[in-house]
């Protein structure tokens, strides 16, 4: 735990900012009855063990987390396995992704593990090994959603490469093709979610990222067909199929783009630095825009990508107070390259990783409570 001391070292910064999120739980929430949650009324008991100590230990500590892959299984690239051999600790939270779900064949590829995956993570186990017993691994999934290329079928599909776009203007053109497919691919990703309600697992849901830099399919038509999506996919899976173990975590990455408070429980943004990829500034300017674009200035603030770890220490001088982390992937083999985000030593250091993952501010597997025993009140 970090000492009183410590905290004060924080600065102004840091005590601004938690007086103004703990003014704004207070108010606006609470008429919802919630603590500073927007989707909070819509819980399963775990949903709202894990919502209280992420706003327990927001302003206090950092979690840990790390990207697995989703086109490999876990036997032949297992990341929790690189990050506990660099620095003999497992992260908090381990994210995975839909990616393989809608873009060749429904899970004909490895990406079918996803789920699985998630649900030993939860466990506190990976590879069938239990990491840390009475320990629940904090579970969180993106999507990166693919479409057909160029119509017919998700065979050639990719969320980059393109020429699908939301029929949304001024209204949806219920009638089109691209509807029908958007509702079919929520039905098939429902279906995984459902699995892990099932099995009482609250999860990080963080899907129709980045979408203000225009990359991906969801953002290439503008900031209402996005926001139409958002809430779309939020209606449909809240309310039409009862999902109510996601917590929504939001990385439009622009004020713009805020889809509005009843939908969003968390704000993220994805940062990498590719002119100087050993950069461990706090990012405190990113992280007070992001902290800005919600109005009421009342959601948690998180590092919902990156691949050079913020230092703990600037952190916590700046103010800069990150929720977690979740560093990216590796792409292949252990090494020093660019596209290896943990591996090697091209964006985290070995001395830097043993830092962050020993640092007292920063909290590992080892490190959570029971998360089903945590107080839901």
């Amino acid at each position: 735990m970090m000492s009183k001391g410590l905290l004060k070292k924080a600065g102004l910064g840091l005590t601004m900012i938690l007086a103004a999120f703990a003014f704004a739980a207070c108010g606006e929430d609470e008429a919802q009855g919630t603590l500073g949650f927007g989707t909070a009324a819509h819980s399963t008991p775990n949903k709202r063990r894990l919502l209280n100590y992420l706003y327990d230990e927001y302003g206090k500590h950092m979690i840990s987390g790390q990207m697995d892959t989703a086109w490999t299984t876990n036997a032949q690239m297992d990341m929790i396995a690189r990050v506990y051999a660099d620095t003999g600790k497992y992260p908090a939270l381990k994210g995975f992704d839909f990616m393989e779900l809608t873009g060749y064949g429904q899970w004909e590829t490895p990406g079918f593990n996803q789920t699985d995956e998630a649900i030993e993570w939860w466990d506190a186990k990976n590879n069938d090994e239990t990491l840390a017993p009475g320990k629940h691994g904090i579970v969180a999934f993106c999507w990166h959603w693919r479409m057909p290329a160029s119509g017919g079928s998700h065979g050639n599909g990719d969320n980059y490469n393109t020429t699908f776009r939301i029929p949304y203007q001024n209204g949806w053109n219920t009638s089109s093709p691209a509807y029908t497919l958007i509702r079919a691919d929520l039905d098939l990703v429902a279906a995984e979610l459902q699995k892990l309600k099932d099995k009482n697992i609250p999860v990080l849901w963080r899907p129709l990222h980045e979408a203000s830099g225009g990359w991906f399919w969801w953002g290439m038509n503008g900031a209402a067909a996005y926001k139409a999506l958002w809430r779309f996919m939020y209606d449909y899976l809240t309310n039409e199929k009862g999902l109510d173990n996601l917590i929504w975590v939001w990385n439009g990455q622009n004020a713009e783009w805020f889809p509005g408070a009843d939908t969003v429980d968390i704000v993220g943004n994805d940062v990498y630095h590719n002119y100087n990829p050993t950069d461990y500034s706090s990012q405190v300017g990113t992280f007070m825009n992001t902290y800005n674009m919600v109005p009421e200035r009342n959601r948690i603030v998180a590092l919902t990508e990156n691949g050079a770890i913020p230092d703990p220490d600037n952190c916590v001088k700046d103010g800069a107070q990150w929720s977690f982390f979740m560093t990216w992937n590796d792409s292949g083999a252990p090494g020093t390259n660019e596209n290896n985000f943990w591996s090697g030593e091209h964006h985290n250091t070995q001395a830097h990783k043993k830092k962050v993952y020993t640092h007292d501010f920063v909290i590992t597997l080892d490190e959570l409570p029971d998360l089903t025993a945590y107080r839901a009140d």
